[in-house]
């Protein structure tokens, strides 16, 4: 009888725990989508100040996932393969920007490309300046979200069947033609999925963002901004709009990794 009470009675446990995690990241953010209006949705969108700090953040974002892309893949790629001396370093070095705060990367990144550094200096004087513009938000966004792609990558390219790459290098193939020809076209609703988390993890960049490029404003830095002179109140809609695409791209990089499987 006390097995028969147990065995109805864990797997319920077991049900509550799994969904209480859930059930803590949707809650205060429904809660939020209730207190609005569609006239404040639309008020928002029609925003001059969400509109440009929008378009700064996107841009950022855009040329963030194409230079991790064109980078990070072949990173990717080489950590894929058989292990090879230093490969755990480069891997711990890799999670680095995801476990430090991101404010610490802003300030490091501002130790080395700051206005009176001597590589921000030179690019300021030649009319590049590497903080408080475009570029500076490319460069916060990049050293915090590059790791993703790279990650997400790498895991597609393991997935790739040893054996074809083993057929490539008898048929006289070399490591280009695994690269582009094997690896590349198999990967790719990883390498997709990844391109995703890199372009929306940029998009809610704030800690090194504030401290690399705070003019000229992303969508975050406009929260804080939105938030410090207006309250919860004026922040509300602005935080809605940022949460539903956020959202939207989860919802298609999680479909591209079940393609994937």
């Amino acid at each position: 009888m006390k097995m028969r009470a147990s065995s109805r009675f864990l797997p319920s446990l077991l049900v509550a725990a799994a969904l209480l995690p859930f059930v803590y990241i949707a809650a205060p953010l429904l809660h939020m989508f209730t207190t609005l209006s569609p006239a404040e949705i639309e008020a928002e969108l029609t925003n001059l100040e969400f509109i440009r700090s929008a378009a700064a953040s996107v841009l950022a974002a855009l040329l963030t996932t194409a230079v991790a892309s064109v980078f990070g893949l072949p990173s990717a790629f080489l950590l894929s393969l058989r292990p090879f001396f230093g490969r755990r370093l480069l891997e711990a070095l890799l999670l680095l920007p995801l476990l430090l705060p991101p404010v610490v990367g802003g300030i490091g990144q501002l130790f080395l490309y700051g206005p009176m550094t001597p590589v921000g200096a030179w690019f300021g004087a030649h009319g590049v300046p590497l903080t408080n513009s475009v570029l500076g938000v490319f460069l916060a966004q990049s050293y915090i979200t590059s790791p993703y792609l790279i990650l997400t990558a790498k895991a597609g390219f393991e997935d790739v069947p040893p054996e074809l790459a083993e057929v490539t290098r008898t048929l006289g193939g070399g490591l280009w033609d695994v690269f582009w020809h094997i690896s590349l076209p198999l990967a790719r609703p990883a390498i997709f999925s990844g391109m995703l988390l890199t372009f929306a993890r940029a998009i809610g960049e704030f800690g090194a963002t504030m401290i690399i490029a705070y003019h000229p404003y992303t969508l975050p830095v406009e929260v804080w901004v939105q938030f410090t002179s207006g309250g919860l109140a004026a922040v509300v809609p602005i935080a809605a709009l940022v949460t539903a695409f956020a959202l939207v791209v989860g919802l298609v990089a999680t479909s591209w990794q079940t393609r994937r499987r």
